[in-house]
C-alpha cells in the first residue's frame, strides 16, 4: 500500500504490505510521522491509497467495482463496509449537545435502522461493561477525558464492528486515565476482537498485542511478536527507537 502526495515528493507510505488476521491484536509503533495513522485510517479509507490494494473479506475495497459470489459486477458500498470496522480516535469525537446515551445510539439507529428501545437497551449494556451506566443522561463536557474515551470505544462497538481500528486512543489524555482505557482494550483483546492500535505505549504493545508493527518513515521495517520486536530488534532504526522509548 502506498499514500503519497504533491505528486510523489512526499512519501507518507511507501509500499506497506501486512496481513491481518482474525483475532490479531496487532500494535503499530514508531516514531511521530512515520505513517502510522496513515495506514491505520487507509484501512477503511479515510485515506484514499495512492497504490497498492487492500483486501478485506475477499474484496479489494479500493477499487469502485467488485464482483459477487454470483459473479455480477456490483459497485462496493464504502459506507456499509465502514460499518465492519469500528475507529477510536485521538480525540473522543462525542457530539457536544447529545447526551452519551443519544451519542450512542445514534448511528445505530439511523445506519442500521435499530428501533430506538433495542438501540438503547444495547447502549446501556455497553455502558455498563465500562461502569458509566450512571452517566447515560450526562453531556460530554460532564464527563474525564478517560470516561469520553470509553465511551467512544463503546459507542464503536454499539455497531458491532468485525474490526476495531484505534489512533493513539490515550496520547490525548492525562496520564492517570490511560489505565482505565487500556483496560477496556484488553478486555476487548481477550474476548477476540480484531485490533489495529497505534499506539505510543509500548507496556501495551507488549502486554496485549501479539503482533508488532514498527514504521518509520513511510515503510514498515520489521514486524513479530513482541518477544521479537522488544527483546530481539534486530533493525537498527528500531533498536534506536526502543532505546529512546523504554
Amino acid at each position: 500500500m502506498k499514500k503519497h502526495y504533491k505528486g510523489g515528493t512526499i512519501k507518507a507510505l511507501d509500499g506497506v504490505t501486512v496481513d491481518i488476521n482474525k483475532g490479531d491484536v496487532m500494535a503499530v509503533i514508531g516514531p511521530s510521522g512515520s505513517g502510522k495513522s496513515t495506514f491505520l485510517r487507509s484501512l477503511n479509507l479515510l485515506e484514499e491509497p495512492t497504490g497498492g490494494s487492500i483486501i478485506f473479506e475477499g474484496i479489494d475495497i479500493t477499487k469502485k467495482k467488485y464482483k459477487n459470489e454470483d459473479g455480477k459486477t456490483v459497485k462496493l458500498n464504502i459506507d456499509k463496509l465502514r460499518q465492519k470496522m469500528g475507529m477510536v480516535f485521538q480525540h473522543f469525537n462525542l457530539f457536544p449537545h447529545m447526551t452519551i446515551l443519544d451519542n450512542m445510539t445514534l448511528a445505530p439507529m439511523k445506519v442500521k435502522g435499530i428501533a430506538k428501545a433495542d438501540a438503547e437497551k444495547k447502549a446501556l449494556e455497553l455502558l455498563d461493561r465500562v461502569g458509566l451506566k450512571d452517566r447515560a443522561d450526562a453531556y460530554p463536557i460532564q464527563l474525564s477525558g478517560g470516561q469520553k474515551q470509553r465511551v467512544a470505544i463503546v459507542r464503536a462497538l454499539a455497531m458491532e464492528p468485525e474490526v476495531m481500528l484505534f489512533d493513539e486512543p490515550t496520547s490525548a489524555l492525562d496520564p492517570e486515565m490511560v489505565g482505565e482505557v487500556l483496560d477496556v482494550m484488553k478486555e476487548l483483546a481477550q474476548e477476540g476482537m480484531t485490533m489495529v492500535v497505534v499506539t505510543h505505549e509500548m507496556g501495551f504493545a507488549r502486554e496485549v498485542g501479539n503482533r508488532v508493527l514498527f514504521m518509520a518513515d513511510g515503510m514498515l521495517l520489521e514486524q513479530g511478536t513482541p518477544a521479537d520486536i522488544f527483546d530481539n530488534p534486530q533493525n537498527p532504526r528500531l533498536k534506536d527507537f526502543l532505546a529512546k522509548v523504554l
